[in-house]
């Protein structure tokens, strides 16, 4: 699923509240002082000079800084998005998530990202520009912190050049989202070391590591009076919008574990392929990269009347919170471990505005094949709330539901998995076309 949220290098609230986790869990922190807005700024340069020096990264110019308010911040996510992302963009991204049972038919997807983007953006960095704003309304125990971070995005803009992430190819989706977090978990870790550093003391990178996988574990929403959009937020904006803070630093910290700042400067010029990568530090370092499908054309096959809307990679992430949304996180986890690659495409007919979801996933190993099989079936099951498949055997599975039969099928490595078909003629045409898929 296309992950539409803005790509000006921002700093959430996320990665705030995972720096406090941070001060909470290690001993011996202490709160920084609180400086005055003006102080603030006017430290740009003294901090930019510490986290250059804590990030090995030479400063090649200055760096412009101002406030924000709300509605200003608003308003650069606005033209962000329009210039980013198409309405139609948007609009073909909310029929695959309700296709998913992931958001409800009446949810309006760009608006909310827009309240949520609003409500957690808490400064950025704009590479056009090279000018770094800070939230106005941002308490003023965080300033110095949030300065540190986008002034890391600015020396990652200086060295490795952040607009060329600007035209991310269109129909992979997962390695934007895992470029993304290679960007935004240096800047959270580099941020958290800046923390240590005017507090006398030094970040043990292994122990960030370990603190972030255990935040990952649990849904954190303590935060709610604060922050109720990101409360109120359907697991897969939340959790899209988390992921690149959370699972980026804990990537990070295990690349750099054993390792020197020139390995994740390295890691630029040959980016992470895949959130699976992310989430899997060691396959990164391995390049275990994803295997690329290329789906037939079932359009076709379908009728005049079908267009295709929407076209992309899940990834292992995404299928954990496809999973997530119907059975328990850590089953769902463990279901998506196993990835290889995926690719996934959206039909609509127009006069009836039915749709048809075909995916094409490819395994590890058989039995990751057979363990996602499984919990795809199970999910599926909650999904469209049927107890009983109407054909079944030991390698697939054939629900009727209420928006049409639903069709799981497993082969070696393999899994591949329509939903939508009218009828049995249409669903064995589609299946039949879908093997033909190409893998490389």
């Amino acid at each position: 699923m296309r992950r539409h949220f803005t790509a000006i290098a921002a700093l959430l609230i996320a990665s705030i509240l995972f720096a406090n986790s941070i001060d909470a869990a290690l001993q011996g922190t202490a709160s920084l002082k609180k400086p005055d807005d003006a102080a603030a700024l006017s430290a740009t340069d003294e901090i930019l000079k510490t986290v250059s020096r804590l990030r090995a990264l030479d400063i090649k110019h200055s760096v412009k800084s101002g406030f924000k308010t709300k509605d200003e911040i608003e308003q650069s996510v606005i033209h962000d998005l329009d210039e980013k992302t198409p309405a139609g963009e948007f609009e073909a991204t909310q029929k695959t998530l309700v296709k998913l049972g992931l958001i409800s038919r009446e949810f309006r997807l760009r608006d909310y990202v827009v309240q949520l983007l609003r409500e957690q953006v808490a400064g950025y960095y704009e590479p056009k520009t090279r000018e770094f704003y800070l939230a106005a309304w941002l308490p003023l125990a965080d300033q110095k912190r949030v300065i540190a971070h986008e002034l890391v995005h600015a020396l990652q803009d200086q060295h490795f050049d952040l607009k060329r992430f600007d035209d991310w190819r269109k129909g992979d989706s997962d390695a934007e989202l895992a470029a993304h977090a290679l960007v935004e978990g240096e800047a959270t870790l580099v941020m958290i070391e800046y923390d240590f550093d005017q507090q006398g003391l030094q970040l043990d990178v292994a122990k960030l590591g370990a603190l972030a996988e255990g935040l990952l574990e649990q849904d954190n929403d303590s935060d709610a009076k604060n922050y109720p959009v990101l409360a109120g937020a359907p697991r897969v904006l939340k959790e899209n919008l988390q992921f690149p803070y959370l699972y980026g630093a804990g990537f990070v910290a295990a690349v750099l574990k054993g390792h020197s700042w020139q390995t994740l400067d390295d890691s630029y010029a040959s980016l992470p392929a895949s959130t699976e990568q992310i989430m899997h530090p060691d396959k990164f370092l391995a390049r275990d990269n994803p295997v690329k499908i290329e789906l037939p054309d079932l359009v076709a096959m379908l009728g005049k009347d079908w267009k295709q809307e929407d076209a992309d990679v899940n990834g292992e992430f995404g299928y954990q919170v496809v999973l997530a949304e119907f059975i328990s996180k850590r089953k769902a986890g463990t279901a998506a471990a196993g990835w290889g690659g995926d690719r996934y495409a959206l039909f609509e007919n127009k006069s009836t505005c039915a749709t048809v979801l075909v995916q094409y996933t490819v395994w590890d190993s058989a039995s990751d094949a057979k363990e996602f099989f499984d919990a795809y079936c199970e999910r599926t099951e909650k999904r469209y709330k049927v107890n009983n498949p109407m054909d079944a055997s030991g390698k697939a599975r054939v629900y009727e539901t209420s928006e049409g039969l639903v069709s799981i099928e497993l082969r070696d490595k393999d899994v591949v998995i329509v939903e939508g078909a009218k009828n049995g003629e249409q669903l064995a045409r589609l299946s039949g076309r879908l093997w033909q898929s190409k893998k490389r």
